[in-house]
């Protein structure tokens, strides 16, 4: 079967999963990748819906139809005693893809050789302040030891690492530098995500978000050269030093939105075209349960095609008025053509 593409041109290459809704932390930005749940859950209040095997399936029909990138997300993925599980089996079946994981890092010290062995590739690690005061205010937890446990336990075991870092005015903001010059010292490279109104991070987005672009206009005075990377036409900016920052502005941003590649899978089964997409998805558990896996396959790359056909860019540019408009409610905008 040929690769999905969306109305707007854009193929679709990357399944986002959200494996529990589940954290032992409480940042105060978490925008629980747009599920309607609102907040994340605390430990043993919701237990999961999907097991390894509904991974597997999962993973095998994504294969079929071209999605070769699989992120593993939350909550917390490490809260699940099953995390490794899932892994192997979404790695079974699913043998060349690239399959990485985004965690506060809390208890991946325990997990890290037994996620790389299993077939992981990457890890993105949040660690938003290198101040232990500052990464409680944040976070709700005194876990700042713990998450650089966890780094170095990585990149100890062979898996490629990246900093998160989400940007949060008053709070980290004027650690940067700092950040970055840590991340160049382990041989990491710094995600900067700049903060989303989706979920709690709506709550006190006015005063919260930071723009990006600020950092950015710093990395070029610093000497950075700029490539773009395909995934979102996120800028990559290299130092002299050898440190290397991406950044990641969807807000508010159409160059992001032409650029995505990836549909998401909430904990509870739901497959959903957009992170801001606050209609009814696609529930996958009906499709998979209880059925011959030829049959649950078969069902779940229909999920996806009709997933694919809700796909739009939330926020698109009018080339004639050099207006945003969000939610895609004009479908003859233009997207913009990529940098060079």
């Amino acid at each position: 079967m040929q690769k999905l593409i969306d109305a707007y041109g854009r193929p679709l290459e990357n399944l986002r999963i959200a494996v529990t809704r589940e954290c032992n932390y409480n940042c105060i930005f978490c925008h629980l990748e747009g599920d309607p749940i609102g907040k994340p859950q605390k430990i043993g209040t919701m237990p999961p819906e999907l097991t390894p095997y509904d991974y597997s399936i999962i993973a095998e029909a994504a294969t079929k139809i071209g999605i070769n990138g699989f992120k593993i997300t939350g909550g917390e993925p490490l809260v699940r005693n099953d995390i490794v599980d899932i892994i192997d089996n979404i790695r079974k079946y699913s043998e060349n893809s690239d399959i990485s994981m985004t965690t506060n890092g809390y208890l991946l010290d325990i997990y890290a050789k037994k996620l790389k062995d299993t077939g992981l590739n990457r890890v993105n690690i949040s660690i938003h302040s290198l101040n232990r005061e500052t990464y409680y205010k944040i976070t709700g937890v005194d876990g700042l030891e713990k998450a650089l446990n966890g780094l170095e336990a990585a990149i100890e075991n062979g898996l490629k690492v990246k900093i998160n870092t989400s940007i949060v005015n008053g709070l980290n903001d004027r650690e940067v530098m700092d950040l970055v010059e840590f991340a160049a010292s382990k041989g990491v490279t710094l995600q900067l995500i700049e903060l989303q109104p989706i979920n709690s991070g709506s709550k006190q987005f006015s005063s919260l978000h930071y723009p990006l672009s600020l950092i950015e206009n710093l990395l070029i005075k610093k000497g950075a050269n700029v490539i773009l990377r395909k995934l979102h036409n996120r800028p990559i900016y290299k130092l002299p030093n050898g440190a290397i920052v991406e950044v990641v502005k969807s807000y508010n941003n159409p160059l992001f939105c032409a650029g995505c590649m990836r549909v998401r899978l909430l904990a509870d089964g739901t497959l959903i075209p957009c992170i801001n997409w606050r209609k009814p998805g696609v529930n996958l558990l009906p499709k998979i349960r209880n059925k011959p896996r030829d049959i649950a396959i078969k069902n779940t790359i229909n999920a996806f095609i009709e997933v694919n056909t809700l796909r739009k860019p939330y926020v698109l540019y009018n080339l004639n008025t050099n207006q945003y408009v969000s939610n895609g409610r004009n479908l003859r905008l233009k997207i913009p053509k990529k940098l060079s």
